[in-house]
């Protein structure tokens, strides 16, 4: 039996104008599908920055073809991994048939070449490697269930499709195989085995095999391609785009508002659905529901209202639900949802409970965003409704004020320091390094022992610094993040004008929620400076043996990785190494550390809010840290000194206590004669 005999007579003889009905339907469905979708895309606002291509282009071969962060989780990764590369490969295959059903004997181009037989074996091996991926994807849902995955049959629909595409594939090609198929389809080895099985059969059956495996591939194929705009997995098509246009900021820089520009009619932050970004619009389209940012959010872990996936899949759903009202009837301008977000599509006790851990975006391999969007909701509480939580009011007052949420004195903010002969940039000398305190730093007590300790360690280190003194007013990234961007602001200019009338260039800092704010959102004020944590300044004088620690410090201990220095700023071997230059004591490990570190709670502005839902974060994080098999904790960060600190007082562990790194190093300085 000839080649085009079976792949080309049962085509043209029985079917041909079915298929161009069925092509037509096909297509010209899903053209109006994505049209609607694009339309929706449309009634975002704009300013999204693009540009960087090639680092854009790097990103989406190593993240979205190479898919780099699916193998955080290896057994997962490599399933997802598996059916995604097949498909990439497939897309190709299918085409060819599709283009099959036009062309009497269509075959690819190239397909005699070296690189046309490499495609039929590339493509033969994957039909094995994507069906062991839905293998693996259906012992997940069948067996193993996974806590973060949610259960649907909308994932058997799209399981079985891929499926139905693969063995329609083989059956096609071991029919031609086994029909005497020229030369290249020996490069099929699968398709072989099954042609092997088909050999010596009927002419006429082998057609009919070949036929109706064709037909059933491409109904599957056209099936596919209509359902996805309608299903969760539409990250089909949105996956690729969202990873090339992600945002290429610092992860913890939240965009300027315009506070004085307002078009007439628009709203402070986010109101509606509309009121987001096409980009951010575009994020609610591409989540997969895979689940892995509830794995170590603190919110879910500790039963909040507010679980990340389900915060994208509430806003996805209800920009579907508002298709009419948005995009109306053809030729109209596009119109914005009826309904308002908070307290309507998203309950506000979900919109508060964020404490911007940044976990959930570390996590996700597609770069879906929710601080911004979060911080947005608030943002328009605050500014618009002057609605937050009654806790935030003294905070909001004291930054007003005095220059600290706390409500102190500004003129008692260098008091810390009596006694350490630490200089004032006022006076009027020299220094290198301006030591940004912060409010923590300046006010709490456990703050102002970390202070005292890189004062003395600058000292011994022969760093040349001041510090502003009662000229240094509160960052704002409290403020900013719970959505009073004009106090952050009034704060910022403030802060911006003493530091850029000093001349300042170099800032070393305690607090790593003061770093992320000066070293990424004060550029937008005209703020440019080189800004460094203290553990990162400390270890750099020791690796130049500048600095000598050499006091022993006997102590067994667990580190906590502060997500603000960590997830967010990419630090976490400067605190490791400064406690490892330190005499005498034992670090562990938490078995939640570095990038799965989870969150203490005080993130977000959360640190000046009540927890009244769900267990407390700091009590959580704190039983994690005694897992490690140590009571004491080391931190780098005022916020989670405090909040780790209380947490072993809340759970009764008297035996533990909390120490800064830096504080730590300071006791290990060399004892004075």
């Amino acid at each position: 039996m000839s080649h085009h005999a079976t792949s080309g007579s049962f085509l043209f003889a029985s079917g041909t104008l079915w298929f161009v009905l069925l092509t037509i339907v096909a297509v010209g469905a899903l053209v109006w599908s994505l049209s609607r979708k694009y339309q929706l895309l449309e009634a975002g606002k704009g300013g999204v920055e693009l540009g960087r291509w090639w680092e854009r282009i790097r990103g989406l071969l190593v993240f979205a073809i190479g898919q780099k962060r699916m193998f955080k989780e290896p057994v997962a990764g490599l399933m997802h991994a598996l059916i995604f590369w097949g498909f990439c490969v497939f897309t190709v295959r299918s085409l060819s048939m599709v283009l099959e059903g036009f062309t009497k004997g269509w075959e690819l181009p190239l397909l005699h070449t070296p690189l046309g037989l490499a495609y039929l074996l590339t493509k033969d091996l994957f039909v094995v490697l994507v069906l062991a991926g839905i293998a693996i994807a259906a012992w997940r849902r069948l067996v193993s269930r996974p806590a973060r995955l949610e259960y649907s049959f909308d994932a058997w629909i799209i399981l079985g499709l891929i499926s139905a595409l693969m063995v329609t594939d083989v059956l096609a090609d071991g029919a031609r195989i086994a029909g005497g198929a020229p030369g290249p389809w020996a490069w099929t080895p699968v398709s072989r085995l099954v042609g092997g099985v088909l050999a010596g059969s009927a002419e006429t059956a082998l057609a009919g095999i070949y036929g109706w495996a064709w037909w059933i591939h491409l109904f599957s194929l056209y099936v596919f391609a209509n359902y996805l705009p309608y299903s969760k997995h539409f990250h089909v098509y949105t996956s690729l785009p969202n990873v090339l246009l992600r945002p290429l900021d610092a992860p913890g820089r939240l965009t300027k508002m315009d506070l004085e520009n307002i078009e007439d009619g628009a709203t402070f932050g986010v109101a509606k659905v509309t009121d987001y970004s096409w980009k951010q619009l575009l994020d609610l389209y591409t989540c997969t529901e895979c689940g892995r940012c509830t794995v170590v959010c603190p919110t879910t872990i500790t039963k909040k209202p507010l679980i990340p996936r389900d915060f994208t899949i509430h806003l996805r759903d209800h920009l579907n639900a508002s298709e009419k009202e948005i995009i109306g009837s053809p030729g109209e301008k596009l119109g914005t949802p009826s309904r308002e977000i908070q307290g309507d599509v998203i309950d506000t006790d979900v919109i508060w409970a964020c404490t911007t851990c940044r976990w959930c975006e570390e996590a996700c391999p597609l770069f879906i965003s929710y601080v911004d969007k979060i911080v947005e909701l608030r943002r328009h509480l605050v500014l618009e409704k002057a609605t937050f939580p009654e806790e935030a009011e003294p905070a909001f007052r004291g930054m007003e004020v005095n220059g600290n949420p706390w409500q102190l004195a500004a003129e008692t903010r260098a008091d810390w320091a009596k006694g350490l002969d630490v200089p004032l940039v006022s006076d009027g000398g020299e220094f290198d390094v301006l030591f940004w305190v912060g409010c923590a730093g300046s006010y709490d007590d456990a703050g102002k022992r970390t202070s005292q300790a890189l004062a003395r360690l600058m000292q011994a280190g022969g760093v040349k610094f001041a510090i502003l003194g009662p000229e240094e007013v509160c960052t704002g990234d409290a403020a900013r993040r719970l959505g009073n961007e004009y106090l952050f602001q009034t704060l910022a200019a403030t802060n911006v004008e003493n530091l850029n009338r000093y001349k300042v260039k170099k800032i070393v800092t305690n607090c790593p929620h003061c770093l992320n704010t000066l070293k990424h959102e004060y550029p937008d004020f005209g703020g440019t400076y080189e800004v460094l944590h203290g553990t990162q300044l400390v270890a750099e004088l020791v690796a130049q043996r500048k600095l000598s620690l050499t006091a022993e410090v006997r102590r067994e201990l667990t580190f906590h990785d502060p997500c603000y220095l960590g997830r967010t700023n990419g630090e976490f071997e400067a605190p490791r190494s400064v406690l490892a230059a330190v005499p005498g004591l034992t670090v562990k490990e938490a078995p939640l550390s570095r990038e799965k570190a989870m969150c203490c709670g005080a993130g977000g502005g959360r640190m000046w809010l009540e927890e009244k839902l769900g267990d407390r974060i700091n009590q959580t994080r704190v039983k994690q840290l005694r897992d490690s098999g140590t009571g004491d904790v080391a931190v780098a960060c005022p916020f989670c000194a405090v909040m780790v600190g209380n947490g072993q007082q809340e759970l009764g562990f008297e035996d533990a206590k909390t120490f800064d790194v830096l504080e730590l190093a300071a006791q290990a300085l060399p004892k004075q004669a």
